[in-house]
């Protein structure tokens, strides 16, 4: 089971890093997802959450990017895959890009976080959760850390 991959990302490319969270490293920001946060370094705009049910019981968190994602160049540290559906530790990492223009990395949490998926487009960043989790924004040395509870 890898533990680590780069994706192809416009014209270079995005890497990303499995342990006890998942890492995805560009050359203007890492982003960290852990079980209870999101850690976003660098790029956070602004954070929008919406119910998606009339019960209540789904929501989705979006956080923004105030500039798009930028790839990393140089050396790839491993292959670069051009599309995937892979096990990368714990996640599961779906990455799909759509007519050669926007690009998705959907990440499938290991049982135990408080979000169901992440999804990392080139300017926002989505979770889909319980509809009564509650979201809190610190920042700390440049990181903002979107946490649930």
């Amino acid at each position: 089971m890898a533990r680590e991959v780069d994706l192809a990302w416009d014209h270079g490319f995005i890497h990303l890093e499995a342990n006890d969270e998942l890492s995805v490293e560009a050359a203007n920001t890492r982003i960290e997802l852990s079980q209870r946060e999101v850690r976003v370094k660098g790029l956070y705009s602004g954070l929008q959450e919406y119910n998606i049910d009339r019960r209540g019981q789904k929501k989705i968190i979006y956080i923004i990017l105030a500039f798009k994602i930028a790839p990393l160049t140089g050396t790839p540290r491993s292959l670069v895959i051009e599309t995937a559906d892979l096990a990368l530790g714990r996640f599961g990492v779906a990455y799909t890009v759509l007519d050669g223009v926007e690009r998705y990395v959907t990440i499938y949490t290991p049982p135990g976080f408080l979000y169901d998926h992440a999804i990392i487009s080139s300017d926002r960043i989505a979770l889909s959760t319980l509809g009564r989790r509650q979201v809190y924004v610190m920042e700390e040395d440049g990181v903002r850390r979107v946490m649930l509870v």
